[in-house]
């Protein structure tokens, strides 16, 4: 058999040894480190043979142990999951508690030799300089320094490699060389500084070259390939690798003393320059980089040390908000801000539509244009409102700050409206252009406008603990009456606040089968009262109408995101709400049945749902997630809902671990609820955030579990990453969700415990929480 050869060096000085592995190509070990993934034969249908080898004092030693195909399994995702582990986080405590279970498992299944306790391989994989890096790693909140490829280089350092590739000189003895230059086709060498402590890691393909060079190397050339090895010192080394880890954490740049400062207000329109200061922790050389929206000037520098410097910007217009990004990198580490100011305001300010800018569905029974004017310097105005189509207009002079309107009328369905205001303090004149769509009146009988039933929908005022506006109400019914009456496709389903002459309700329909008469809706009680019942009304059976559901306008506007899950096949993931923040689902994340209507399947290895950057859900004082969560594991720690930033800082999460629900703010923050989740149960959960000095608490069906008191503000906006049923930093299949879930909400207030506790009742049995009456007919 065919045998790779291997050169290991050890490095002097180096933190650890660096210890390197082939195996050849018909599983025969060479050379084994200290502790390696075990072979595995199959000997059998549910046995297999698991050999293990481990080297050190005392030489090499084979053991060899036939056990159950599951063990072996379990022994290799273990081994996987460590591998990955000490690449991301070498330090934190679950990796520290990986090995400990891996050597464990080994023992438990004596694939340790008997002579040699467990507790030796405990100290060989968590050695005392590990045991001091942990706690600096713990007390420190410096960026951790994940495995990337690029360019690293050092000054006065020792450096050692090894690898399958080409190394020229070809020998080298130990005397001082002007030049040398290695190119590995797979290879690792380790970097280690004299004038400052810490150094780098590369692995994989690489190029580098070292100057001034003194110390001892060789190539050797085999028909397999060649193979070279050096260890030594140097001037300078430079290293461009597929894989590049550096010790200590590298720091990020950092941006400071900003003019105008952020969200800076009435900056004047002579501003001629935007200011900055840049800093490395490292003192590394940056490059930055400068753009503005919209575009005033933009800028950039290579090479620059830390201090101060400037763009030029020119053209600002008043009353206008500006964003700059400053984007800073130190070839490791790239920061990015973005910043903003509004210039002052000369000419009279027009805001605040109603109907707003680009509304879309505005009843057609609209009686009123209207809108707010303001001055910053106090001047009298005047204006003009003008129509197209013409639905009205009007005009004022001398009036001041203030809310005006124009009386409308005569508008027609599904029709663009454009109107204009037109404002002058005298010197200063203001145009602006607003547009809507109408859609059907919101005060209309339905039984003169074409419907022939309706059904009357009960609410029990003993089931609502307290009076909720606005409240999204879910109507989950099997009616054969709809099979037989309405449209087909449920376009003429509509809900009502009253009988005759009523107010439209805001309603979405998340599925209807028109075979079965299944219809799943959300609907808008403006008013739930916990002193009398709620009455609302179910109209169907108009063959002619189109849909008059409007689920933008069904969740109110704390409402964030509101994800159903409800679609029947694909990867598009969306939300309900007017923000559209629509996510994508992988293909490992398939549709299945939920707890509403459909689900989104997760099996904790490869299920994913993205929803992206969104700096909306940061820098909100309070905010509420909740979900229905069914999970098929109750070991382990499972994400149902992660927002973070990239240094795994500044986060909302809301995970199970084993059976317990928690809720994390800025990874201080998080109290948990014990006995939360069963195995193929659904649960009702939620966590809610009452800002610093207030209660941060989790419900579980309903009902709420002890608050802790937040010690910290909430998550700023930034780079942050939002993702369902998995962590945003660190994918690993641990933190994956195993299971179901369905109908995630995010809200940018702190929900009451009422709301919480009547959703609950709602959406887990809706057939007790309405009652339905009998059809009702036409005259």
């Amino acid at each position: 058999m065919r045998k790779k050869i291997v050169v290991g060096i050890l490095t002097v000085l180096l933190l650890a040894p660096v210890m390197m592995v082939q195996i050849d190509r018909h599983t025969k070990a060479v050379d084994i480190p200290v502790m390696t993934q075990p072979q595995v034969k199959v000997t059998s249908q549910n046995d297999v043979r698991m050999i293990c080898y481990i080297s050190g004092q005392g030489g090499n030693r084979r053991t060899s142990v036939l056990v159950p195909r599951d063990t072996a399994t379990q022994c290799y995702h273990v081994f996987q999951q460590l591998k990955e582990n000490i690449t991301i986080n070498p330090f934190n405590e679950q990796t520290q508690q990986l090995k400990e279970e891996f050597v464990a498992l080994l023992a438990h299944n004596n694939l340790i030799p008997a002579s040699i306790p467990p507790s030796r391989y405990h100290t060989l994989l968590n050695p005392p300089w590990v045991q001091t890096l942990m706690k600096h790693h713990a007390s420190t909140t410096r960026a951790t320094s994940p495995v990337r490829s690029g360019i690293a280089s050092a000054v006065m350092c020792d450096m050692s490699g090894e690898g399958t590739g080409l190394m020229f000189p070809f020998i080298m003895l130990p005397r001082p060389r002007l030049v040398m230059v290695w190119m590995g086709l797979d290879g690792d060498m380790a970097v280690g500084k004299f004038l400052t402590i810490g150094g780098f890691i590369a692995s994989g393909q690489q190029f580098g070259t070292a100057l001034g060079f003194w110390g001892i190397g060789f190539a050797v050339a085999y028909p397999e390939g060649n193979i070279y090895g050096f260890a030594g010192y140097a001037l300078f080394v430079t290293v461009t690798a597929d894989q590049i880890e550096s010790y200590p954490p590298n720091q990020a740049p950092m941006i400071t003393g900003t003019d105008p400062v952020d969200n800076e207000q009435n900056v004047p329109l002579s501003l001629s320059e935007l200011s900055f200061s840049i800093s490395d922790p490292e003192g590394d050389l940056m490059s930055y980089t400068v753009t503005t929206s919209p575009d005033i000037g933009s800028g950039s520098g290579n090479l620059k040390p830390g201090g101060t410097y400037t763009v030029s910007v020119h053209g600002l217009q008043d009353f206008t908000q500006y964003s700059w990004t400053i984007a800073v990198s130190d070839t490791q580490h790239t920061t990015e801000q973005t910043f903003r100011f509004t210039t002052q305001a000369v000419a009279p300010i027009v805001s605040n539509p109603v109907p707003a800018d680009g509304e879309v569905r505005v009843p057609t029974d609209l009686q009123q244009l209207q809108f707010t004017l303001k001055d910053f310097q106090g001047d009298a105005m005047d204006y003009t409102v003008e129509t197209s189509p013409f639905i009205g207009s009007g005009s004022a002079t001398g009036v001041h700050d203030g809310t005006y309107s124009v009386a409308v009328s005569g508008l027609h369905n599904l029709t663009t409206y454009y109107w204009y205001v037109n404002a002058t303090d005298g010197v200063h004149w203001t145009r602006k252009i607003f547009t809507f769509q109408t859609w059907f009146p919101a005060h209309f009988d339905p039984f003169q406008n074409g419907w022939h039933y309706r059904k009357q929908i009960t609410i029990d005022q003993a089931n609502i603990p307290e009076d909720l506006t606005n409240f999204p109400v879910l109507v989950s019914i099997v009616d054969s009456d709809l099979k037989v009456k309405a449209q087909a496709d449920g376009d003429d389903i509509l809900f009502m606040n009253n009988t005759g002459y009523a107010t439209l309700l805001n309603y979405e329909i998340e599925q209807y089968d028109g075979t079965t008469g299944t219809l799943i809706a959300w609907v808008n009680i403006t008013d739930l009262s916990s002193a009398f019942d709620t009455i609302f009304y179910i109209y169907y059976g108009n063959p002619t109408i189109f849909s008059l559901q409007n689920p933008e306008k069904t969740w109110d506007d704390h409402y964030l995101a509101v994800w159903h899950f409800g679609e029947t096949s694909g990867v598009n993931v969306a939300d309900s709400t007017k923000n559209h923040f629509n996510a994508t689902a992988n293909s490992n994340t398939p549709v299945t049945v939920g707890q509403i209507g459909n689900g989104r399947y997760f099996n904790m290895v490869s299920s994913e749902i993205y929803v992206g950057t969104q700096p909306a859900f940061g820098g909100l004082p309070q905010y509420t997630v909740d979900a229905w969560a069914l999970p098929q594991t109750v070991i382990g720690e499972h994400r149902i809902f992660d927002r973070s930033e990239p240094s795994h800082k500044n986060t909302i999460v809301f995970y199970q671990q084993n059976t317990k629900l928690f809720f994390l703010t800025n990874n201080v923050d998080d109290p948990s609820y014990s006995n939360a989740f069963s195995v193929n149960v659904w649960t009702h959960a939620a966590g809610v955030f009452t800002g610093s000095g207030g209660e941060n608490v989790v419900y579980k069906n309903g009902v709420k579990g002890t608050p802790i008191t937040a010690t910290q503000t909430s998550p700023t906006a930034g780079s942050i990453t939002i993702y369902l049923g998995r962590a945003c930093v660190d994918p690993s299949a641990s933190y994956r969700w195993y299971g179901t879930l369905d109908e995630m909400r995010f809200s940018n207030i702190a929900r009451s415990a009422a709301w919480i506790n009547v959703s609950y009742q709602n959406q887990n049995d809706p057939a007790s929480f309405l009652v339905i009456g009998p059809e009702e007919t036409s005259p």
